[in-house]
């Protein structure tokens, strides 16, 4: 439980963070980009409005080589009305044959669009009385600055969310330790509460069976014996409870065993107790499944199954118990037709005293505690177990070794 708790504590800090985080980059990255966009959309236009050729204020002069420098390769191409090219004006030496301005001046054409880019170029056309003018500019500078920002910004962004996820592995500690302290007090308090009541339980049952023989079987000792038993098989559950819990000291005696035997040897003497009821129990199990476990522990999760499908069974109803191997996993499956559970509360009812229905489970004598014993004690084998249910018609538990 706690380490689940921990899990979902760095999990939802590190999730809300990864968002934060992506978010951030995500608006730095998209405003250097528009950003970039707008400068290059303003400067392409106020080429075109000088027909292809630089603005004086275009850039800065170089010193040493009396040229402007901070000045992206440009050229223009004009084009008349029949969409002949009129002129190509190259704003400086550059290299671009001939042949690739008049094939990138048809594809900016094609586009549809006044604005545009063309692979390591963007485009402006603009219309002029002689046609149209078709302005180029080199945007690598742009684009390898933008591409720098995404690196830079990601490798940040993993570094911080690297960084706060060990953070919050710290900080899980110490956000669980009142939870974890709380719990282990409670264990604490049901191991020995549990282990308290075991002698005052004994002596009401020896006075009770004194007053049976001095004054004669009746009502009232009946409901005393009754009542007696009843906290004897709550207290003998919490006492199960609390040494699955303290897997320090209690540990699962392992050895091998035959589990097709011990599965018969629990199952079939429910078969009397089902046929007084007026319901039909079958029992079907592989032969010589071995298996390396604690054996008592599996025949309670066994009996708890079973006498929890006997429980809820309607009336004439039918329980199915099954052993089977697949996939080298010892299965064991349980089915009884009965009310079943809605299927918002299947994970429920593992549960420590969770009880969906509380007049049946009173009528029916249950605590709520059964099946997270089972549940316990499948999990300290290294196994599974699952609920599946159609409301209304059935009910399946699944045990897998």
């Amino acid at each position: 439980m706690i380490r689940k708790l921990r899990i979902k504590i760095v999990a939802v800090i590190t999730l809300i963070l990864t968002v934060a985080v992506f978010g951030i980059m995500t608006a730095v990255n998209v405003m250097e980009r528009e950003g970039n966009k707008t400068q290059i959309q303003s400067e392409l236009k106020r080429i075109a409005d000088l027909d292809g050729f630089l603005p004086d204020d275009y850039g800065s002069i170089d010193p040493y080589t009396d040229q402007k420098s901070g000045v992206n390769d440009c050229f223009s191409v004009q084009i008349d009305y029949f969409y002949n090219v009129r002129k190509i004006v190259l704003t400086r030496d550059i290299v671009v044959q001939q042949d690739d301005i008049i094939g990138y001046a048809k594809e900016a054409l094609s586009a549809g669009s006044s604005y545009g880019e063309i692979g390591r170029y963007a485009f402006c056309i603009q219309n002029k009385y002689y046609g149209k003018i078709i302005v180029f500019m080199n945007i690598g500078s742009f684009q390898q600055a933008e591409e720098n920002l995404l690196f830079s910004t990601s490798v940040i962004g993993l570094m911080t969310i690297l960084i706060f996820f060990c953070l919050s592995l710290m900080l899980s500690f110490w956000l669980v330790r009142p939870v974890k302290e709380t719990l282990d007090k409670q264990k604490s308090f049901i191991s020995n509460a549990s282990h308290e009541l075991k002698t005052p339980l004994a002596v009401i049952s020896a006075n009770t069976d004194v007053l049976e023989a001095q004054t004669g079987d009746n009502k009232w000792i009946g409901y005393i014996r009754s009542e007696t038993t009843r906290m004897n098989e709550l207290v003998n559950e919490l006492l199960c409870l609390a040494r699955l819990d303290d897997k320090t000291g209690h540990k699962l005696v392992m050895s091998e065993f035959n589990l097709s035997d011990t599965f018969l040897q629990t199952a079939l003497p429910f078969e009397s107790k089902v046929y007084e009821m007026g319901k039909t129990i079958e029992v079907e199990a592989e032969p010589d499944i071995m298996y390396k476990g604690d054996e008592s522990s599996i025949k309670h999760v066994l009996t708890i199954l079973i006498d929890n499908a006997i429980k809820y069974s309607y009336e004439n109803g039918k329980i199915s118990v099954r052993l089977y191997v697949r996939a080298n996993k010892r299965i064991i499956e349980v089915y009884n037709t009965g009310e079943g559970v809605p299927k918002d509360q299947l994970n429920k009812i593992f549960e420590r005293f969770y009880r969906r229905d509380e007049a049946r489970s009173s009528k029916s004598g249950g605590y709520g505690l059964g099946l997270a014993i089972a549940k316990a004690s499948v999990e300290a084998h290294g196994g599974r177990i699952t609920a599946q249910s159609e409301y209304g018609k059935w009910m399946k538990f699944t045990v897998t070794l």
